[in-house]
């Protein structure tokens, strides 16, 4: 078949600007047009080697890695060496995506195109399948990249958490939360916000009969039950106005110690109050309490 060396290159200078400004995209990681189309040439002027004579040894795998360097390096200028592993990354997965997508489209439009020195080359280029296929490509990393990246960070911002009361301790999962700054009025401590089913277990029989009835908000009954206990040095109330509930009133004890954190990295605190919240604070249960950025070093 004959290859049109203009068509050749208008073709990969579009490719590869819409993968690298992809690139670009998804790594966060903003560079002018300019650089964009620099690197698009470069990529470009590799594929038209393929059909130059004596330049087979160009397209091997180590040449085409060595290419792919060159072009984030142009394109990008990372200055550390991870920035550039994770551009590499990211590059290669949007070129594989986009790659797949065209190719599925190619293959079922019946497209001609022939396969020289590892390079496809199109004939009679369809410009709307290329959008297309960088259309489908985007929304699949987009989608990709949401979840991935939402399991990652909610893996990271979830803590162990170990409250003991004298002989008495419960270990659960709490997520940070950077919109909790509850503080106790009183003693200006940090507070922790678990769920009543987690912590129960440590609260005396009449403190969990008021959180069973509902009635934990009832100042009367609570001063009463506080009373029959050896728990009054212990119990705080503290105001706040989130949680779905505007100038509410959360009933807190002290507890002997908390600790945050696992193996790897453990915080011990014995100044911090624990607010009980009688409802669920997630969904599917994948966490049990809410504590502030601060308590995680």
């Amino acid at each position: 078949m004959t290859v049109y060396i203009d068509i050749l290159l208008l073709e990969n200078i579009a490719i590869n600007f819409i993968i690298l400004a992809a690139t670009s995209h998804f790594s966060r990681v903003r560079v002018g047009i300019g650089r964009l189309l620099l690197g698009a040439f470069v990529g470009a002027v590799y594929v038209l080697a393929a059909f130059c004579p004596g330049f087979e040894v160009y397209f091997t795998l180590i040449a085409k890695l060595i290419l792919s360097f060159v072009i984030i390096a142009v394109t990008f200028w990372p200055e550390k060496l991870k920035d550039f592993i994770r551009l590499t990354v990211v590059f290669y997965l949007v070129s594989f995506v986009f790659g797949g997508a065209a190719f599925g489209l190619f293959y079922f439009l019946n497209s001609g195109g022939a396969i020289y020195n590892g390079v496809f080359y199109i004939s009679n280029f369809p410009l709307k399948i290329l959008m297309l296929s960088a259309v489908i490509a985007y929304i699949v990393i987009k989608l990709s990249w949401d979840f991935v990246r939402g399991k990652v960070t909610r893996e990271n911002i979830m803590v162990p958490i170990s409250i003991r009361v004298k002989d008495k301790s419960i270990s659960l999962q709490g997520l940070i939360d950077t919109g909790n700054s509850l503080k106790d009025p009183i003693s200006n401590l940090p507070v922790i916000v678990v769920e009543y089913n987690a912590v129960k277990e440590l609260l005396p029989a009449e403190i969990c009969e008021l959180f069973t009835q509902g009635a934990e908000n009832d100042l009367d009954l609570l001063s009463n039950a506080i009373v029959n206990t050896n728990w009054v040095s212990r119990f705080r109330l503290i105001p706040f106005s989130s949680l779905g509930k505007e100038n509410g009133m959360l009933i807190g004890f002290k507890p002997d110690s908390v600790e945050v954190g696992d193996e790897r990295c453990k915080q011990d605190y014995h100044e911090i109050i624990v607010g009980i919240y009688n409802r669920n604070l997630s969904h599917d249960q994948s966490y049990k309490a809410l504590l502030s950025l601060e308590l995680v070093s």
